[in-house]
């Protein structure tokens, strides 16, 4: 079944609240046997993406925060974005890349869910988590 989602819905700028991949990550056997000065590098790139995710949709424009973890700073990005039945396509202007996420609104609609979709089709287990900024 394929959930028709309004693009209207998603205007507006969504903040993220929980990055489900992130929190696994930090809480797994591999990142605890990882040597400190590693957590520590990992524990900041985290922190900067939790800080500062963001995407902001405007009529056919989408602007969002990444994290560029090799220099540990926050990269502001542009790009076009479409609904097409329940995914999100983001086509990313410096990269030349499409990103495609599988998303979902709550009943208000100011909670907003993405899965990324990898280039296989596959769907990433761990969702994030935007709440829309009034």
């Amino acid at each position: 079944m394929i959930l028709l989602i309004d693009p209207s819905a998603l205007l507006g700028k969504w903040t993220l609240t929980f990055a489900e991949a992130n929190f696994n990550l930090v809480n797994s056997a591999a990142f605890k046997a990882t040597p400190k000065a590693q957590q520590d590098e990992i524990l900041e790139v985290n922190e900067l993406y939790l800080n500062n995710a963001y995407y902001e949709f405007k009529k056919d424009t989408v602007y969002w925060a990444d994290v560029n973890a090799r220099e540990k700073e926050v990269v502001f990005k542009k790009g076009k974005w479409m609904i097409i039945g329940d995914t999100l396509r983001i086509f990313d202007y410096d990269k030349i890349y499409t990103y495609n996420y599988l998303i979902k609104l709550n009943g208000r609609e100011d909670e907003l869910q993405t899965r990324m979709i990898f280039p296989n089709g596959d769907v990433a287990r761990s969702k994030e988590t935007f709440e829309k900024d009034d």
